[in-house]
């Protein structure tokens, strides 16, 4: 979006109002002033250990600059404010879509105003690129609650409204503010946490997100020859039959495969091991990926319908077991698994039973990703109690289905430890 445009002209007026309004200012330099920076010293001490007065930190759409005064009353020297309006000293005029930092300035960022925004993506991009590798971001949010006139970005889901948004980060936390669902000083009840990592970085400075990585030829012929008819059908079985919908949700699939090979090579997965095999597209992708790297690829499911053409092109580097992940976490043959792929029954407890049976076989760092986080599946509460227990993770939006659902998919990169 233009800057400049006649839309944004009308939102930058229009937030503007709430920010110079003279009844507002009057509170918040009045009655209000040290009540709001009583209010976020109590919720910047929740990251005590972090904020060290070395840190950089920025306060977006900071107004009249509590946040600022509360960070730099805890001992940090180095603060700034930014706002539509500015207010001397605390908060510099700026725009939360267009930073005038450098790349990588920051080793603290706080926002409760993203439901002003009227570009999200934009907005956490730029949040993103200003921030440090392991800098933090703390965000708070409203959910569910009146919220005012200027709100531009409603929120229903923060899992898939706003994670998704993130390209360089995992998310460290999502939780309610207070543990009864009230809202804090300022009206916000959710806060997320996110830190910048350097191989998610690394990941989307090279390759892009799922929408906009180019497929290498072998790739494409993999999704042809395997995935492409099957999904054909299913779009005829979902009676979608118009052609721009078809093309979008097809231009979607078509680069799963391939996008799960990258975050494989950009965390150094050697050995690959994958629950739900079904036709073989994800599995022989991989395997076209472990040959490079000489490594394997093991896979089981309860049905062996692989696509037959590529089962001996891939031999002695894909190895296909016909039964479930039990017998595999039970197998002395299967061990240092670097990624591990879950895409197998939908069911309640299924995904958490997967995860049991193959936690022995880990390696050092593993990189697990869990297909199908939707709350349409039962496996929905299995990857949301295992996310909540990890110290981080990535959500991909990886576009609709061949029925017209969106799709998502979660990354974790750790250890499970299971005890007793």
């Amino acid at each position: 979006m233009e800057d400049k445009s006649e839309e944004y002209k009308k939102y930058i007026e229009k937030q503007s109002e709430k920010t110079l309004d003279p009844v507002k200012r009057k509170k918040w330099l009045g009655e209000e002033w040290q009540l709001k920076i009583d209010g976020f010293k109590s919720e910047f001490n929740k990251l005590k250990g972090f904020l060290t007065p070395e840190k950089r930190c920025l306060c977006l759409g900071a107004r009249t600059g509590q946040e600022v005064v509360a960070l730099q009353e805890m001992g940090l020297k180095n603060v700034v404010g930014i706002d539509i309006v500015p207010h001397d000293p605390y908060v510099i005029k700026g725009d939360i879509h267009n930073l005038e930092f450098k790349d990588n300035s920051f080793d603290f960022v706080y926002t409760n105003i993203i439901d002003h925004s009227i570009n999200p993506s934009k907005m956490i991009s730029e949040i993103e690129r200003v921030l440090k590798i392991d800098g933090i971001f703390f965000l708070q949010i409203q959910l569910g609650l009146n919220q005012d006139e200027y709100t531009v970005f409603e929120i229903d889901n923060p899992i898939y409204d706003i994670v998704t948004l993130f390209n360089k980060s995992f998310c460290l936390g999502i939780q309610r503010i207070n543990s009864d669902g009230s809202p804090n000083f300022a009206g916000m009840n959710i806060e997320l946490i996110f830190r910048k990592d350097q191989k998610l970085t690394e990941l989307y400075e090279k390759y892009g997100n799922i929408n906009e990585i180019e497929l290498p030829e072998k790739f494409q012929e993999l999704w042809q020859e395997i995935n492409l008819p099957i999904q054909n059908k299913k779009l005829d079985s979902s009676k979608i039959f118009e052609i721009d919908k078809r093309e979008k949700i097809l231009s979607g699939l078509k680069n799963r495969a391939y996008y799960l090979t990258r975050i494989a090579e950009t965390y150094d997965c050697k050995n690959i091991l994958e629950v739900g095999t079904a036709e073989g597209w994800q599995f022989f992708s991989f395997g076209e990926y472990a040959r490079k790297k000489e490594g394997l690829v093991i896979s089981c499911d309860p049905r062996d319908v692989r696509s037959k053409s590529h089962i001996d092109e891939y031999e002695g580097i894909c190895y296909f077991f016909n039964t479930t992940s039990e017998f595999l976490g039970k197998s002395n043959q299967v061990n240092d698994i670097d990624l591990f792929y879950i895409d197998g029954l939908h069911d309640k407890g299924t995904v958490m039973q997967d995860v049991l049976n193959l936690v022995s076989k880990q390696a050092n760092n593993p990189v697990w990703i869990f297909d199908d986080f939707d709350t349409r599946f039962g496996c929905f509460d299995d990857i949301s109690k295992i996310i909540t227990s990890s110290p981080g993770f990535k959500i991909w939006n990886v576009g609709l289905t061949a029925s017209g659902y969106p799709s998502h998919q979660v990354m974790i990169n750790a250890r499970f430890d299971v005890k007793g």
